[in-house]
Formats: structure tokens, sequence, C-alpha cells
């Protein structure tokens, strides 16, 4: 059986395969990294077997997968280098869109327009929902969780990826302050529903209209999906 790592072909048996295998998999370096260690294993691998040791021996004395890559990620730590993703600059295409969308035009058609209104809607039995219908621009408060959400996203794509695992920390802060303005944009919602209507609570209608609105409208989204993101990806880095 044929095994090539970069430039390399070695003639090698299943069982050294899945051994080369199991050591790549639990290397925690670079592509290009990974390949050269990997090249030079294969290499001390073949020269060990024409000196005239067996496979199971060479195995033996190299020690168990994990020992092995163990070794060289802990040799390599300071010097690892992993990939920035080229589609981090989503995150930037994204926010900027958003400015543009959310606050910049709507502040163009309201200094044009110069009117803004405020709507409640309400029913025979009883207010339903109370929102603000805008012709007024969206403030920076309420696009916050979108621009958190793509730095964050920016950050993890990059700035993290080429230095220390707790680099990490800055987007997941980043991402539990969007979510936590989107809990404060909720309760202050509920209050003020509550303050409308003396001795009515919030129904689950109002609850489930504001959360649709908030987290589709607002980024929350975004910020949940990076942070698990960036969770994962901290993890991975870990191991």
């Amino acid at each position: 059986m044929k095994w090539k790592i970069g430039n390399t072909t070695v003639d090698v048996l299943p069982p050294v395969k899945r051994y080369m295998n199991a050591i790549e998999r639990r290397l925690r370096v670079d592509r290009k990294t990974k390949i050269r260690i990997m090249t030079e294993l294969a290499s001390d691998f073949q020269s060990r077997r024409e000196s005239g040791q067996t496979d199971e021996a060479i195995m033996e004395e190299l020690g168990t997968p994990e020992e092995v890559a163990a070794e060289f990620n802990e040799a390599l730590d300071g010097d690892i280098v992993r990939p920035v993703l080229r589609w981090r600059w989503g995150f930037v295409a994204l926010a900027v869109a958003v400015l543009l969308a959310k606050l910049i035009l709507p502040q163009i058609t309201w200094q044009m327009s110069g009117a803004g209104s405020i709507g409640i809607i309400g029913g025979a039995d009883g207010p339903t929902s109370i929102f603000v219908s805008a012709n007024a621009p969206t403030g920076i408060w309420n696009i916050l969780p979108w621009l958190l959400g793509c730095a964050a996203g920016f950050l993890s794509a990059g700035w993290c990826r080429v230095g220390s695992p707790k680099r990490y920390a800055v987007p997941l802060v980043f991402c539990l302050l969007g979510l936590a303005q989107q809990v404060v944009l909720l309760l202050s919602m509920g209050y003020l529903y509550a303050s409308a209507v003396p001795g009515v609570f919030p129904s689950i209608s109002f609850g489930a209209d504001f959360l649709w609105s908030f987290f589709g409208q607002n980024g929350s989204w975004l910020c949940l999906v990076v942070l698990v993101w960036t969770i994962w990806a901290w993890r991975r880095t870990r191991k």
C-alpha cells in the first residue's frame, strides 16, 4: 500500500497507515507544518525499516500516536500558526450592510420626510401588542448585536487563530454582550407593556412576537451562532 505525504511516498502496511493517520489527526498545527512533520516522520520510519527494524518494533519505540503527537504539539506550541480564514471579511461586509440598511439610509429618509409615527394597535378586548412603527431611524443600540456579532466572528476567524487560545475570550465577551442587550431590550419592552395596561401581563403571543422580531432583526441570532462556533474553535485548540 502506498502512503503519500507531501512529495514523499512510502510503502506501508494498513496498521502503519492507521498509526500515522492517528498521529496526523492529533497534531495541533497548520497544514504546512503538519505536512512537514509527517514527511519527516515517514522518512524516519523508512530509514528504521531499512536498518532492519520491523514495523511493530518501530511503532513500539516511537510510542503511541497520542504520545508522538503530544511531543510535537508541546515542542511547537509557541510556533503554532493556524491559517487565517479568508471569509472573515464577510463579517465586515455584513457590518457595513447593516449600518447602511438600518442606520444611514433610514437617517437620510427621516431627515427628508421630517416625520415619524408611534403606533399602538389594540382590539376590543384590550391591547394585543405595542410597537413603534418607525419612520424614525434605527439607533446604534438597536443594531448593537449585529455589530458585536460581526466583530466577534471577524476576530474568531482571524486574530484569534494566530496567537494564544486565550484570545478567544474577546469574541466570547462580544457575543455575550450582544445577547445581554437582547435580554435587556425584551425586559424593558415587557415592562412598558405591563405599565401601559395595569394588571395585565405580556401574553405568550407578545413574547413570541418580540423574540422573533428582535432575534430576527437585531442580530442576536448572529451572536448566538458565533458564540457556539467560537467555543467550538477554542475547545479544538485545547485538545
